[in-house]
C-alpha cells in the first residue's frame, strides 16, 4: 500500500488511500524505510490534536498559532535531516483539512525555485545544536517560521514568498475514516487549515526515511 502511494506521490508530491496505521506500520518496517522522531526523545508516531498555545509543545506551530489556521512548513526543518516522508492518518473523519503546495500552480510547474529560496540564510533553532541553512537545497524543501529565522534579505523573501503561495495550496478532506495522506516532505510544503470549529480533531502522524534505493 505505502509503495504504491510512493509511486503515485511522484506526481504531485502526496497521495491518499485507505488503511489502519497498524497497516502502515507494518507496510514501512516491511519496506526498510526508518522511523523519525521529529521531537527529541520523543517518539516517531504522534498524535496531532488542536490545542491553545499555553498547552502547546514549546518552540512549536501551535504555540504561535493556537487552534487557528498554521502556515505552510515541512515537518522536521529542525533536524539534521527532516524526514522524507510523513504519513497521516485519521480513523473517523475531519472538517478540517490540510493543505498541500508544491511547485505546480494552476497546472503550471515553476521550473525553478527563485533564487532568494535557494540562498537566503536562516537560523535554524534546535536547542543546543542549532545551525545555519536555507529553505532550499539538495532539491528539497526545509520550511518551518516556527523554528528558521531570517538573516538576511534573502531569507526574508522567501518567507514573503512561502506566505504569498498559501493561496496556490490544495487541500486534502478527511470525508472517510481510514483515510491515509502519505506527504513527500522533501517536496511539499503542508499546513493544517483552521481547527477552531473543530476541537476534537485527531490525526496520526508517523514520519520516516526512505531507503536509499527507493528515494
Amino acid at each position: 500500500m505505502l509503495e504504491n502511494l510512493l509511486e503515485e506521490s511522484k506526481v504531485k508530491g502526496w497521495a491518499a488511500g485507505q488503511a489502519t496505521l497498524a497497516e502502515v506500520q507494518l507496510d514501512a518496517a516491511l519496506l526498510g524505510w526508518s522511523k523519525v522522531p521529529t521531537r527529541r526523545g520523543g517518539p516517531a508516531l504522534s498524535t496531532l490534536r488542536p490545542v491553545d498555545p499555553a498547552e502547546a509543545e514549546p518552540n512549536s506551530l501551535s504555540a504561535r498559532y493556537g487552534k487557528g489556521i498554521q502556515p505552510l512548513h515541512t515537518d522536521g526543518a529542525h533536524l539534521p535531516h527532516p524526514p522524507d516522508i510523513v504519513v497521516l492518518t485519521c480513523a473517523t473523519t475531519s472538517t478540517t483539512p490540510t493543505r498541500l503546495w508544491n511547485r505546480q500552480r494552476y497546472g503550471h510547474v515553476m521550473q525553478r525555485v527563485p533564487t532568494h529560496v535557494h540562498h537566503g540564510v536562516f537560523l535554524i533553532s534546535s536547542g543546543a545544536d542549532s545551525f545555519f541553512g536555507t529553505a532550499y537545497a539538495g532539491r528539497r524543501f526545509r520550511y518551518d517560521p516556527g523554528c528558521m529565522v531570517p538573516c538576511d534579505a534573502r531569507a526574508r523573501q522567501t518567507a514573503q514568498f512561502f506566505i504569498n503561495v498559501e493561496k496556490y495550496a490544495d487541500q486534502h478532506i478527511w470525508s472517510e475514516p481510514g483515510q491515509v495522506l502519505l506527504i513527500d516532505n522533501r517536496r511539499v510544503l503542508h499546513a493544517r487549515a483552521s481547527a477552531v470549529q473543530e476541537p476534537q480533531r485527531e490525526i496520526q502522524r508517523i514520519s520516516y526515511h526512505l531507503k536509499r534505493e527507493a528515494s
